[in-house]
This record gives C-alpha cells, structure tokens and sequence, in this order.
C-alpha cells in the first residue's frame, strides 16, 4: 500500500467517526476542500504504472487494486484487441484502460484517445511515459460529438464522471474544443476497437464517427458505457444508443463482470445504474474469449 492509500484509510476512519457523532456536514465541507490538494501519486497495477492527484482519483485506484474495477471490461478490451491494430478511445479519465489498450496493441498498433479534461491530461501523458508506451498513443485533448464548436465541460471529482452534460453534485465548468471523429482523424485509417465511455454523450460521438465506422470493416468491436441517467440528461436514451449500434451492424451484448463473460442485453443487471456494451459486427469472431484464464495470459 502507498502512503496516499494509507493516508486514505485513515481518513477514511476518522470521517466515519465525526459522521457518527453528527458532523457529517463538517466532514464533507473539509473533504472538498482537501480532495484536490493530494500531491501527485503514481501506484503500479497490473504492471502498469498510474499517476493521479487528487483524492477522488485514489478511491478510483484503490477500487482497481482491491476489488477488481474494470477487471472484466479489461479483459475484454484486451481479448478483442490483436497485436498491430487500431483503437479509437472517447473518455480516458487517468488513462488505466488507454495504458492497457496501448499495451494490446503492441509496438506495430496504434491508440487515439479523445480526453478533454485539462486536468487529466497532464496525468495520461505522465503514465503514458513512464511505461514507455507515449509514441503507440495519440492524445488528443478534445471532446467528441456530433459536431465541431466549442461546449461547457463539466469537470466533478477526480474527473471519471466529468462530462459535457451536467453531471450530479458539484462541477467546475471550463470551455473546451469539440471534434467529431469523421474530421479528424484520416479517412484512410481503419479503426478495430472503439471505446466510449464520455458520460451520456456516446449517442452524439457515434454520430461524429459514422463514416469512420462504415469503412471499419467486419471485424470492429465496439466497447460501450450505457447510463441512462446521463443520456438522458444528454437529451438521448439508452434505447437511442441501442439503436444507433444497430444501425452499423452491430450486435449488443452487456459485460457481467461477475461472470466475467458478455451476456445477451435483455439479461443485463441494472442495479449499479449503467452497463457497459459490446458491440461485434457479426462477421467478427473476436471479443468472446475472455475470463479468468484469458487474464491470466496477458502480458
């Protein structure tokens, strides 16, 4: 355990036991204030180096280190991902999946990743270097939708839920640069693996990117995050999402991480508030192998 993670636990106690004696509001009001000021922190998991800096990041961390967070949705992006191809990643947060997919890729592959949070950023760039995986990933700090402009980005907590819709609870509000995919990236590449997880505005990136998404090929994969709340407030729905992946020829599955293992989308569980999608063309073989086993394989 680091000494951010320990100073986390000891937090942790000393605010339950204010909140028990009633100064729960007291509690709250200091927390906000230190979350930001952690200092920069850098934990090895899975092989992988990860910086942060800030408090809501290490919750974040230590959910990735002790109970198994993005365990299956790692495995698999991974099991979907062969040496040398191509991912197109909307929402990095700290970047632990972008380092993961960087890795899959191998030398010959290539990682776009879509981050708009200028908080985050510096952070991705920091562990994209320590692992020495910076020149197989493309950072490029801007938000996707549907079309180019300028939006109000929303940025909450340690980041993993910031947004372009206005998320639950406090937010600071900066002004970023929106792309959609068709303009930016080259009409010769040819995606294999896409990765949404932009907090409600899934339904508008992949409305940016639908020309990119019909030269992608039989074989793509896509990796969705389905929140009803947030598409709601996104002025979507899930049953929207749903049917803009169909349109591309795609059949959608949900990761029951329990399980470890895609199931069909009628079975899915509900009870956290958002699922997260896979999505294959039917032609494409790939993305079903994964589990325990498949993990264990990684390197």
């Amino acid at each position: 355990m680091t000494s951010h993670l320990r100073a986390l636990w000891v937090l942790e106690r000393v605010a339950g036991a204010l909140r028990r004696v009633g100064l729960g509001a007291m509690v709250d009001a200091v927390g906000r204030r230190i979350a930001p000021t952690v200092g920069t922190f850098d934990v090895e998991i899975d092989g992988l180096r990860l910086h942060g800096d800030h408090i809501g990041q290490l919750y974040y961390v230590r959910e990735l280190l002790q109970s198994d967070r993005e365990g299956a949705f790692v495995e698999a992006l991974c099991a979907s991902i062969e040496r040398g191809a191509t991912v197109l990643e909307a929402g990095a947060h700290i970047g632990y999946v972008t380092l993961q997919a960087a890795r899959a890729v191998g030398g010959s592959g290539r990682v776009i990743t879509f981050e708009p949070n200028p908080r985050t950023v510096p952070l991705i760039e920091r562990s994209l270097a320590a692992n020495g995986l910076t020149d197989r990933v493309t950072l490029v700090p801007l938000a996707l939708g549907d079309a180019a402009g300028r939006h109000v980005f929303h940025i909450s907590g340690g980041g993993d839920t910031s947004s372009l819709h206005r998320p639950d609870g406090d937010s600071q509000q900066v002004e970023v640069e929106v792309t959609t995919v068709d303009e930016w990236l080259d009409q010769e590449v040819r995606v294999d693996v896409v990765k949404l997880d932009i907090e409600g505005g899934e339904v508008a990136a992949l409305r940016g990117m639908r020309r990119t998404l019909e030269r992608a090929g039989p074989g793509l994969i896509v990796f969705a995050e389905c929140n009803p709340g947030m598409l709601e407030r996104a002025g979507s729905s899930s049953e929207e999402l749903f049917a803009t992946l169909r349109s591309h020829g795609l059949e959608i599955m949900w990761i029951d991480e329990s399980r470890r293992m895609p199931r069909p989308l009628e079975e899915a569980d509900w009870s956290h508030g958002y699922v997260n999608l896979f999505c294959r063309r039917a032609a494409s073989g790939r993305g079903r192998d994964f589990g325990p086993d498949r993990a264990a394989s990684r390197s």
